[in-house]
């Protein structure tokens, strides 16, 4: 038999809506709980799930499926968590789930800067111990809310700075590790706090929340170094393989005219740190709604100033109906935070055991890896309307970093078949990939006609 290639079509531009509920990448609200006074922290007189249905309402033309859910533990300073502060975390997952929302979790103690309170290191311990016990008997309910663990815990919002009391910063993140279940990605401030634990296993599933995205250069950006510099370098190049948040950081920024970031030096800032979700709150200006996103939306790209700035770009995506075709900063950034993975070809051949081989070439055009989606399988529809799957063991999401082409291949019996599917599956949750291609896509199976009998 010669070899069977299929060439799957790719979505164009204005067909990117298709891909836009992917799960965990995108952009995300902002959400806070006080537990035990089931309160807004900075606004009094707010319900939690109030303040949460008004930030969608606010934000409701953008696609968005993710919140940075801060979860205060800040009356609990001197005491235990009691089962009221876990009824209220469970509620609130609860709600996020209702309304198709995942979280970005990060407990925290303080938010005041003068240090008036904040936990001993004591009463952390025995608060992740708590933690632990939670996530052990909320599995289900965690696996279906919760995408990230931020590291949280010390300092002012959880960021790692002006705490109360002095912390070991090294035991505390070892201990944040041991306290979020294994299939969780983590996520720290800086890079100088994931170097306290560089050299332990851990750290491979530490990433970066990058807090002041594309602010003035100082000492709390994200990378230990200004671009250009090699610590800077080595920090792009290990965020290719970790989950990563970006947010900009509140108020004008004095470096940028009018106080607005230019579109083209977000979506190269967010390429350079393969960010997976990013704020849609943190966008300056917020109070009369000017905020940058709102001038992303009429800041338009084509294909040619994309590659210009080395970000990734597939001509369909600037294309309709066979034309060129301009889309906007802010549609941009919605499609290619995170992972975009598109089939580009598939290859059955004979095997030399008498059967077929099955290789499938996928690339990905999004900014990051598809973290945990670990599972990538072939389906093969036969004409007597039954499916047989075969896994892809070569597969892992490391080999499709942001802009990165990679191909798989299975050993199978592809005779009497006439339907090819693929199907890209997450370890945890069990959430599919809908591909970038044209075509029919059903239960989780992207699926390819045959044009050539396969006897």
């Amino acid at each position: 038999m010669e070899t069977i290639l299929l060439h799957p079509q790719l979505l164009e531009g204005t067909e990117y809506n298709l891909l836009r509920q992917n799960p965990d990448r995108g952009w995300r609200l902002e959400t806070y709980l006080t537990l035990g006074s089931n309160t807004v922290m900075f606004k009094p007189g707010e319900t939690p799930l109030g303040f949460l249905d008004a930030q969608r309402a606010l934000y409701r033309d953008a696609p968005v499926s993710l919140v940075q859910f801060y979860v205060y533990l800040t009356e609990y300073c001197k005491k235990p968590l009691d089962e009221k502060a876990f009824n209220q975390l469970n509620a609130y997952l609860e709600a996020l789930r209702e309304r198709g929302l995942r979280a970005v979790l990060r407990f925290a103690y303080e938010f005041e800067t003068d240090r008036k309170i904040g936990p001993t290191s004591h009463r952390i311990y025995s608060h992740l111990k708590q933690i632990q016990k939670w996530f052990a008997e909320n599995d289900a309910l965690v696996r279906e809310t919760v995408a990230v663990v931020q590291a949280g815990i010390i300092g002012v919002w959880g960021e790692w700075h002006t705490a109360r009391f002095m912390h070991n910063q090294k035991k505390v993140l070892l201990k944040i590790c041991d306290t979020v279940p294994s299939y969780l990605p983590v996520q720290v401030r800086m890079q100088l706090f994931k170097d306290k634990i560089r050299s332990m296993p851990q750290a491979k599933r530490v990433g970066y929340h990058d807090d002041f995205l594309v602010g003035a250069y100082h000492k709390w950006n994200a990378p230990a170094g200004a671009p250009n510099t090699q610590a800077f370098k080595a920090f792009t190049e290990e965020s290719q393989y970790t989950y990563n948040d970006g947010e900009m950081p509140w108020g004008r920024d004095k470096t940028h005219q009018d106080g607005f970031i230019d579109g083209c030096e977000m979506l190269t800032a967010c390429a350079q740190r393969s960010l997976s979700t990013l704020s849609l709150v943190h966008n300056y200006i917020e109070e009369d709604g000017q905020y940058n996103a709102l001038r992303w939306q009429k800041e338009m790209l084509r294909a040619v100033r994309v590659r210009e700035l080395g970000c990734p770009c597939t001509a369909a995506y600037f294309t309709e109906n066979g034309a060129e075709l301009a889309r906007s900063v802010f549609d941009y950034l919605t499609d290619h935070l995170g992972y975009q993975i598109a089939v580009r070809e598939i290859a059955v051949a004979d095997s030399q055991d008498g059967g077929q081989t099955v290789t499938v070439k996928l690339s990905n055009n999004g900014f990051a890896l598809p973290y945990g989606f670990i599972d990538l399988h072939l389906h093969l529809f036969d004409k007597d309307g039954s499916v047989r799957t075969y896994p892809f063991t070569d597969f892992a999401p490391e080999k499709l970093t942001g802009g990165k082409t990679a191909s798989f291949t299975v050993s199978c019996d592809c005779r009497n078949i006439e339907k090819i599917g693929i199907s890209l599956q997450k370890e945890s949750t069990k959430a599919t990939v809908r591909f970038a291609n044209r075509g029919e896509y059903r239960e989780g199976i992207q699926i390819f006609p045959l044009k050539n009998e396969i006897k």
